[in-house]
């Protein structure tokens, strides 16, 4: 499939596949403005990653979704804020998720992992979204936080919604979900105050920048944050990766026989099928890119997933191999708001795979369609049937 005119970057065609679309943008409009939201995106390697490079004039404080234009989450969440309260916010939990302690995590996710597959144990086709790339880091992320395995349904239902207010013309519809996890989360903050635990919540509350606790709206703001990126970027990263390996037989059983290419083939997935599509900057000064003129306050939409298939820097970056220089993919973002769940997510994908080649020697489609995702934002499934 080819794109002969400007895309439509939020229709369903190309939310099922926008690679055709990244191809245009890179070759003919590497800037381009698109018209729902008047933002310009841009797509080259090089451009992405200078702009990644430079939040000083690429901030993040009108908000990260294409259609959001600051408001409450401005400067109160890792995501939404630059220095020097970004530093601030961010020294808060990176000990959560440094190498180390991610590592430490490691016989847990087995157990889970594990766990899942037992109850798929004598059943020949499934839906690997719904049973393992889903329950997963739900429950991984539930626990770190504190949160009772009674209420991890409502975890995935909130995260969904978080997700579908990013680029959605309705984001009402989402909004019932959104209010209902907001006073569940101040009552679980209320209840650390009184009697902390060994959790992330019990941790956030006892933390102070500059002599002062955080106060209602950063607390929560750390509770979205922290879900959406213990959600989304590991149940997408999955389901993108078994979707190729549904039609790759031969790099099913090359992973079988080394399992030393399951990290090459998960950061190859990262790079080929980006979990994070495309994310939002405004400009805080004037910015000429292409001979095309950006005005301070414009907003700005890095596009990652287009980034990640530049020929420029990745040659045949349409084909899926195992044995490229992926140091600078930036399926994770990079700079200061390089993707603080990375090493979580990179570890769930490693335990899982290792999990699933030793159970099943073969894999391919299930009965049924695959069903994509409806978001610009985001690219993963609702659902992928397995054989």
């Amino acid at each position: 499939m080819t794109v002969a005119t400007t895309p439509d970057l939020f229709s369903p065609e190309f939310q099922q596949d926008p690679y055709p679309a990244y191809d245009f943008l890179r070759r003919e409009a590497p800037v381009y403005r698109e018209p729902r939201y008047g933002a310009y995106v841009l797509s080259r390697f090089a451009d992405v990653y200078g702009a990644l490079r430079d939040h000083g004039t690429f901030s993040s404080a009108l908000g990260v979704s294409p259609r959001q234009t600051g408001g409450m989450s401005a400067n109160t969440t890792i995501v939404t804020s630059d220095p020097p309260r970004h530093t601030h916010l961010r020294q808060l939990v990176n000990r959560a998720f440094t190498p180390r302690t991610v590592a430490a995590l490691r016989p847990r996710i087995e157990e889970v992992v594990g766990g899942l597959l037992d109850d798929l144990s004598g059943e020949t086709s499934f839906d690997f979204v719904q049973r393992l790339s889903y329950p997963l880091p739900v429950i991984v992320i539930a626990e770190l936080l504190g949160i009772p395995p009674d209420d991890r349904e409502k975890f995935k239902r909130w995260s969904d919604a978080l997700v579908g207010t990013f680029d959605s013309d309705e984001p009402a519809g989402f909004m019932a979900d959104v209010a209902e996890m907001f006073p569940y989360f101040m009552t679980a903050y209320a209840e650390r105050r009184l009697s902390p635990r060994d959790d992330l919540l019990s941790a956030l509350t006892q933390a102070e920048i500059a002599g002062e606790k955080l106060n209602d709206m950063e607390l929560l703001s750390f509770a979205i944050i922290l879900l959406v990126a213990g959600n989304e970027t590991t149940t997408n990263l999955l389901g993108n990766l078994l979707n190729v390996l549904a039609d790759r037989p031969d790099l099913w059983a090359q992973l079988r026989t080394d399992r030393a290419l399951i990290g090459p083939a998960i950061e190859e997935l990262l790079r080929f099928d980006s979990p994070v599509q495309v994310l939002g900057r405004g400009t805080t000064t004037d910015v000429e890119l292409h001979g095309v003129r950006i005005a301070a306050g414009s907003r700005v939409l890095v596009a990652f997933g287009s980034a990640n298939r530049d020929d420029d820097e990745w040659p045949a970056a349409s084909s899926f191999r195992l044995d490229r220089n992926l140091s600078r993919h930036v399926a994770f973002g990079h700079g200061i708001h390089y993707c603080l769940g990375a090493p979580l997510a990179r570890l769930e994908a490693e335990v899982a795979m290792n999990a699933l080649l030793d159970r099943y020697q073969e894999i391919g489609r299930g009965p049924g369609a695959a069903q994509r995702l409806h978001s610009t934002v985001i690219r993963g499934f609702e659902h992928l049937p397995l054989a």
